[in-house]
């Protein structure tokens, strides 16, 4: 394919847009969806309240998150793309052309490239996994079980690699191709956004991989009491006062992991032993799902005006307890804020 062709193409889908399920060849449910119910999350009386803001704009869905109320899972669907064309971070078959946006992309010629051919493989890459790496390890990663399974190659858009991308790979046995430029006959794509049993079993498998490939390294744990730290580089999500949250912590006996300054055999080492886990909201909570032992209880500190609770649903599969405080807007910061270190401390006495 040229990159006339290609341009042809882009053009013509702007003019008549064609979604990729209406460019599928086939299509199948091969998880059905599910309403689930769970343990409710602990937190101070009223702690919900204090939420501004949540991040999806959905408050009922956060607050059935921590209530413990009852939820919907999407089913797992399977689309095949006959005759796709993966270049750059498009996909191209028949009228549909899906552009991929990366944080960070491989710039080179492709358009000069010799395509690589499969025969069938599964697409790893989804429209957030491609940009936020928290996604990738649970999205990706989790798909491409299903791959494996399938005994099918898993094909992902061409980007730079995440730092802890090796790593986790090399754990989990997991392998992808990242052509800049493919042509595949069947590309299977999977709307796999719903946590049915299928999506469930998957993260487990991926979970129990992680958890035994550092159950015997060497190297000291962090023990029981563990402060996830999302490093220096992270102050725009952290608190305001968190140099004192830290200081308070480590009187109580809590010790730092720092996940972006170790090695992932490292960070899965220092949480292996985590009995109770305090941290921010973000990314760095994944490393707890691959890592800390089942049972393993978290106090989650939130931004009121960005609270998200995604992370007790996986927390949840592997009995864990999801806990949480709510910070309050600090007046001297914008849109920053800072967290009661007293309430704080109360709120990690209900964990115990």
């Amino acid at each position: 394919m040229t990159r006339l062709d290609l341009l042809w193409r882009r053009a013509r889908a702007r003019l008549f847009p064609t979604s990729m399920e209406a460019a599928s060849i086939s299509s199948r449910v091969i998880a059905s969806g599910i309403e689930t119910t769970s343990r409710p999350a602990f937190s101070l009386p009223g702690a919900f309240d204090a939420v501004e803001a949540v991040v999806n704009g959905d408050r009922a869905l956060e607050w059935a998150r921590v209530s413990g109320g009852v939820q919907e899972h999407w089913p797992t669907i399977e689309y095949v793309l006959e005759r796709a064309t993966i270049h750059a971070n498009r996909i191209y078959s028949k009228g549909y052309v899906g552009q991929f946006l990366l944080k960070n992309p491989v710039v080179t010629d492709n358009a000069r490239q010799t395509p690589v051919r499969f025969e069938k493989a599964v697409l790893s890459t989804n429209y957030v996994s491609s940009r936020e790496f928290g996604h990738w390890v649970r999205d990706s990663l989790v798909t491409e079980l299903h791959a494996e399974a399938e005994g099918v190659p898993s094909v992902a858009i061409a980007r730079e690699p995440w730092p802890h991308e090796a790593e986790f790979r090399a754990l989990t046995g997991l392998d992808c191709a990242y052509p800049e430029h493919a042509t595949i006959d069947r590309l299977v794509v999977l709307d796999d956004r719903g946590h049915n049993d299928h999506w469930r079993e998957r993260f487990r498998t991926l979970r129990a991989r992680t958890r035994a490939s550092v159950a015997t390294q060497p190297g000291q744990s962090a023990g029981p009491l563990v402060f996830l730290s999302r490093g220096a580089h992270a102050s725009p999500r952290d608190p305001t006062n968190a140099t004192e949250i830290e200081a308070a912590l480590a009187l109580a006996g809590f010790r730092s992991v720092v996940p972006s300054a170790l090695s992932v055999r490292e960070v899965g080492v220092a949480l292996r032993d985590a009995a109770l886990i305090v941290s921010v909201e973000g990314s760095n909570l994944n490393h707890l799902h691959f890592f800390a032992p089942e049972g393993v209880a978290l106090v989650c500190l939130q931004d009121p005006r960005r609270f998200y609770a995604y992370h007790k649903g996986l927390m949840d599969l592997y009995d864990g307890r999801f806990g949480f405080i709510v910070g309050q807007p600090d007046q001297h910061a914008a849109d920053r804020y800072g967290v009661d270190i007293e309430a704080l401390m109360r709120t990690i006495d209900l964990a115990r």
